[in-house]
């Protein structure tokens, strides 16, 4: 204890072991004031900075307590003391002794029953991965080998079907006497829908599996899918770097699945005039890129119809690239993957 202080109701310093504090009278507290004619206590660290503490403030920092009593006379009084926080500050530390080791022991044991847990769960979410991935890899591989099977029947069957019929018509009119000249006229017009009908049907051979991509490489395949796209009158610039000779196949295959994905989501759902096609090297990476000027957004959609976008985007993640979907210069939308130049898997193989 440094210092003692006795208190009348007025604010009235009645006595103080300091002689200049004797008499004195000092404004009290509302919760010091609230003490008088109890039989309370309070407890504080003090404020130095008041004017009744003058005394006290080359102690440094103190702890005041408040005891409410009475005089021999029965009338209520304050007896303020002042005292040094040396050993509250001994006991905290005793105190955290003990208890930190303790806190810290029953963390431990927590972490402990947690962490095979956590790997435990970790295990099934890496199991899951892969599981996801196997499936990926199965549906898209599936998806390709169908598109080969459609690819081959539509060329041995219908289309040699229809060429064969193409062949036989006009020799059919050669033969029709002179005075049949509207079964002749008949004869004209199915010939040429047989010849519009097969340049429909190679081109969607071409777009369901492009014989071109390997053969001819990325451009002639990309300009020979964006051909239907410009009769339908959407102008589509193709802007194909030819470093790309230099990527691995796999890496070709997966840049034309994002552009002819991306073109079809432009023809499908941008109400688009304008569309552009870019695929570059970018140091090690392959960055392809498909813009339009339609009324697309910056959203990578996932309603019905977009499933292709979201198993591309999936097979660029999986191949440790990056894809996304965001405004375009031109007004739409802009489609970007990017991937590294020698991927060892896409979702064509």
């Amino acid at each position: 204890m440094v210092r003692v202080k006795v208190w009348a109701p007025d604010g009235h310093v009645i006595w103080s072991d300091a002689d200049a504090l004797h008499g004195e009278s000092f404004e009290l507290e509302p919760e010091e004031s609230a003490l008088f004619g109890t039989d309370a206590v309070r407890a504080t660290v003090s404020d130095l900075t008041k004017a009744e503490n003058t005394q006290e403030q080359a102690f440094g920092e103190l702890l005041e307590v408040y005891a409410a009593a009475r005089d021999a006379d029965g009338l209520p009084i304050l007896v303020e003391s002042y005292w040094s926080t040396d050993r509250i500050v001994r006991d905290e530390v005793v105190i955290s002794l003990r208890t930190v080791p303790l806190a810290l022991g029953a963390v431990a044991v927590v972490m402990l029953a947690l962490v095979p847990l956590a790997l435990s769960l970790a295990r099934r979410l890496d199991h899951a991965q892969s599981d996801r991935v196997a499936l990926l890899r199965h549906a898209l591989v599936a998806s390709d080998t169908e598109r080969r099977k459609i690819s081959r029947e539509l060329h041995d069957g219908v289309i040699q079907d229809l060429t064969s019929l193409g062949y036989v018509l006009p020799a059919v009119q050669k033969h029709l006497p002179d005075e049949a000249a509207a079964e002749r006229e008949v004869l004209e017009f199915l010939s040429e829908r047989l010849k519009t009908d097969i340049a429909s049907l190679r081109g969607i051979l071409s777009d369901v599996y492009p014989v071109s991509l390997a053969r001819e490489g990325l451009a002639a395949a990309v300009e020979q899918l964006v051909e239907p796209v410009r009769s339908q009158g959407i102008d589509v610039v193709v802007e194909v770097h030819p470093d790309l000779q230099t990527v691995s196949s796999e890496a070709v295959e997966l840049a034309y699945q994002v552009i002819r994905e991306g073109l079809r989501n432009v023809v499908k759902h941008a109400s688009a005039s304008k569309a552009r096609i870019a695929a570059r090297l970018d140091g090690s990476d392959v960055v392809v890129e498909v813009e339009d000027d339609g009324a697309g957004g910056p959203v990578l959609p996932t309603g019905d119809g977009h499933l292709g976008l979201l198993l591309i985007e999936d097979s660029v993640v999986e191949t440790g690239g990056s894809f996304g979907v965001g405004p375009s210069g031109l007004g739409g939308t802009r489609l970007v993957a990017r991937f590294p130049k020698m991927t060892v898997w896409s979702w064509a193989r």
